[in-house]
């Protein structure tokens, strides 16, 4: 179910804009599936929280369909795919075959 759910969602969003550097649509608060909180700054920072604990913490470089992600909180670094709609902010977890749907619920 998830996969076809995951499929269904890549669908769709191709049919969206890719985010740049350029592309402020990215920047903002985003709320996904599991309640948890995605802020994205203009200075390339981000901080995912659930429940005010912050899980994750960090810089992105922002390319057209992958953020490079450095945890500020761990060290880790990875490359994540995404796909950025209207509303919606779709961003395959690391090292998984799953991904977080995130939907836009402030600037």
């Amino acid at each position: 179910m998830k996969n076809i759910l995951f499929s269904l969602i890549i669908l769709l969003s191709s049919f969206t804009l890719s985010a740049s550097e350029t592309n402020p649509k990215i920047y903002g608060y985003w709320l996904n599936t599991d309640s948890e909180i995605l802020l994205i700054q203009t200075d390339n920072t981000f901080t995912r929280t659930s429940n005010s604990d912050i899980i994750a913490k960090g810089e992105l470089v922002i390319g057209e369909n992958n953020l490079s992600v450095l945890r500020t909180d761990t060290g880790e670094e990875y490359i994540l795919e995404y796909f950025l709609g209207k509303e919606t902010l779709v961003v395959k977890k690391p090292n998984s075959d799953q991904a977080w749907l995130f939907t836009k619920v402030g600037n």
